[in-house]
């Protein structure tokens, strides 16, 4: 009897291998089969995608409602990717040509018209570099003035100022020096940032200002002076900017205007005069290397 059972099962037996082969078989092709399928659904939506524009803008849309969640939701510890400086330059130009918020005081739109008919920049780049000196200046207990003042004096107004020592932007900041402070504004390369260098600028201003005990002390130092007799003339032609400076905020532009262009006329004649003279071997001009801003 158990040898005809053994008989009777081992068909059943290679019957059931047989089956379960085919089942196995058929679960893989159908596998095969889903993912083909689902990626020809792929890229037919992806296809839909880029040819309908109204699709684009929908898929973009939900993707802006989306972003912020999930920026919300990234660990504080991340640390934000570099800025490209394309991008960097497209907000510089946006700062540049926009509308200050709120209305300026009238003594920021005088300064403003001063600035820009006396450094030949326009109105609208100026009267944000105003806007920002005078709100930098009250946060950190800097007067406006002087701020404006030195700024002029650095890059005539040009946030893209180099000297080929490697003093930048408005305030004209030796950057390798401050390399430090300009990592709250997201590297070196926020030195050509009108407002990073605005306030860094600023801030280096009103500490060497405490450290020489007054304003022509720490005017010297920061054109790098501080070991010479003296600033070659450097805080002169500051503080008498920031006095043209003052006379525009109470309303005389024009006055200013004159005084400013008789100063730079004087200075030029100045100039031409000591021509002939040979400098000492060996010295630098405020603003050389021994520059410490």
């Amino acid at each position: 009897m158990t040898s005809l059972v053994k008989k009777a099962w081992a068909p059943a037996v290679v019957a059931l291998g047989t089956a379960g082969r085919d089942v196995a078989l058929g679960i893989l092709i159908l596998g095969r089969g889903t993912i083909g399928l689902t990626g020809v659904l792929t890229l037919a939506a992806a296809l839909t995608l880029i040819g309908s524009e109204q699709v684009r803008e929908r898929v973009a849309a939900a993707a802006r409602a989306v972003m912020p969640a999930v920026v919300a939701d990234l660990p504080a510890a991340v640390e934000p990717a570099r800025a490209d400086p394309d991008a960097r330059s497209g907000r510089l130009s946006d700062w540049l040509s926009a509308s200050p918020a709120g209305a300026a005081e009238p003594a920021q739109e005088h300064v403003t018209r001063y600035l820009s008919r006396r450094y030949r920049v326009a109105e609208n780049a100026v009267r944000q570099i105003v806007g920002e000196a005078f709100n930098t200046g009250r946060a950190i207990g800097v007067d406006p003035m002087l701020i404006l003042a030195v700024t002029a004096v650095e890059s005539n107004l040009n946030p893209f100022a180099q000297s080929p020592v490697g003093a930048q932007g408005l305030m004209q900041i030796m950057t390798r020096v401050h390399s430090d402070k300009f990592v709250l504004h997201g590297g070196d390369h926020a030195a050509l940032d009108p407002i990073a260098n605005l306030r860094v600028g600023s801030e280096i201003l009103r500490d060497l200002i405490r450290r020489g005990g007054s304003v022509e002390r720490g005017l010297q130092l920061y054109v790098g002076a501080g070991n010479e007799p003296d600033d070659g003339g450097y805080g002169a032609r500051v503080l008498g900017e920031m006095a043209r400076i003052r006379l525009a905020a109470a309303g005389g532009v024009r006055d200013a205007l004159s005084n400013g262009w008789r100063a730079e006329a004087a200075s030029g004649s100045e100039a031409a005069s000591l021509m002939p003279v040979q400098a000492k071997p060996g010295s630098l001009p405020a603003g050389g290397e021994d520059r410490a801003i």
